[in-house]
């Protein structure tokens, strides 16, 4: 597994930059990426982060909470970025390119939250208190809603919404793990051609120039 270096200290997840809660979900989140949340004690963020063990429980009751919140952080983010790609007019094609691009931009521009993402997501299987049917509580809902309405539509054929969400969702993410794993190289934004065209024909549509 390939490890990535520690930078901006500051940054925050959900904290404001430059606080000493950021410093904190910085140091957490480089932690618990290089050595999963099992091998990360508080103590050792504390002292990664520059501040002390006490500060950091002030702001989270524990490190499994700091280590949810993280992990809710990111699976909250790309959410909202493929309900924004449903509210888009413009067409499904134009939909599906929105959250490819977003997608590989959304993980390019936070390596290290989206590494940890790809790592523990199997620890947290239900980081929404929200009901599925009044607000997509996942990723994946989000999807399936989304290609749910373009078949009801016409806009697809009819199929497994359920299926083919995580079928297009995965053109992506294996990648993704792929380069977790050092197998891939550079900025997942360098193959959004290539993602859009693997999910286009997922999705048994035709490529965005041709609609």
């Amino acid at each position: 597994m390939s490890t990535i270096k520690y930078h901006e200290p500051g940054r925050g997840v959900s904290a404001v930059d430059g606080t000493n809660k950021a410093k904190i979900e910085r140091a957490a989140v480089w932690l618990f990426a290089e050595h999963g949340v099992d091998g990360v004690s508080t103590k050792s963020i504390s002292q990664q982060a520059g501040v002390s063990e006490g500060l950091l429980y002030r702001y989270f009751k524990n490190k499994d909470t700091l280590a949810r919140e993280l992990m809710r952080a990111i699976h909250i983010r790309l959410t909202e970025m493929i309900m924004a790609a449903s509210a888009r007019e413009e067409g499904l094609a134009d939909q599906v390119s929105f959250i490819v691009r977003h997608y590989c931009e959304i993980a390019d521009d936070d390596w290290t939250l989206f590494r940890y993402h790809i790592l523990h997501l199997h620890h947290f299987p239900a980081l929404s208190d929200a009901p599925a049917g009044e607000w997509p509580n996942s990723p994946h809902m989000a999807a399936v809603k989304l290609l749910q309405k373009a078949m009801d539509g016409g806009a697809m054929p009819k199929g497994d919404a359920s299926l083919l969400s995580a079928m297009a969702l995965g053109v992506v993410l294996h990648p993704a793990q792929a380069k977790v794993l050092g197998a891939i190289d550079g900025p997942l934004s360098a193959h959004i051609p290539a993602f859009e065209a693997g999910v286009f024909a997922v999705l048994g549509l035709k490529q965005k120039e041709e609609v």
